[in-house]
């Protein structure tokens, strides 16, 4: 079983409830406007970005290229108008944010320990 069924069925015992607590905190005290969470084959695993299924598909590519550059399970990146997290939750598991502060390091391992909790890996 890859780790996107084992993640959906994860999903499927939480409530409703459940994961509105765990966008809240990403909201509010982490100050992520938007995220997606992917495979790090690209598929979808759940989020709020539009287009998600196209987006996923290119954020291993980002990461990638990124790499390339500097390796890191992290990286911030800083568009004009924008900020973006880019984090390797785990080998198998990537978000992408927008960010409407800063992060320190510390609270970018704190998100990627409360996903692991939420999503069951």
């Amino acid at each position: 079983m890859g780790i996107l069924d084992s993640i959906k069925r994860f999903l499927r015992n939480k409530s409703d409830e459940e994961i509105k607590d765990f966008e809240d905190i990403l909201f509010k005290k982490y100050g992520i406007n938007r995220y997606l969470y992917s495979t790090s084959e690209g598929l979808p695993i759940m989020g709020n970005f539009e287009k998600n299924d196209e987006l996923s598909a290119r954020i291993p590519e980002t990461f990638k290229i990124l790499s390339g550059i500097a390796y890191s399970n992290m990286y911030i990146v800083k568009s004009e108008d924008n900020t973006y997290l880019l984090l390797r939750v785990t080998p198998e598991v990537l978000l992408l944010a927008q960010l409407s502060k800063e992060l320190s390091s510390r609270e970018i391992m704190e998100v990627a320990e409360l996903t692991k909790s939420n999503l069951g890996i």
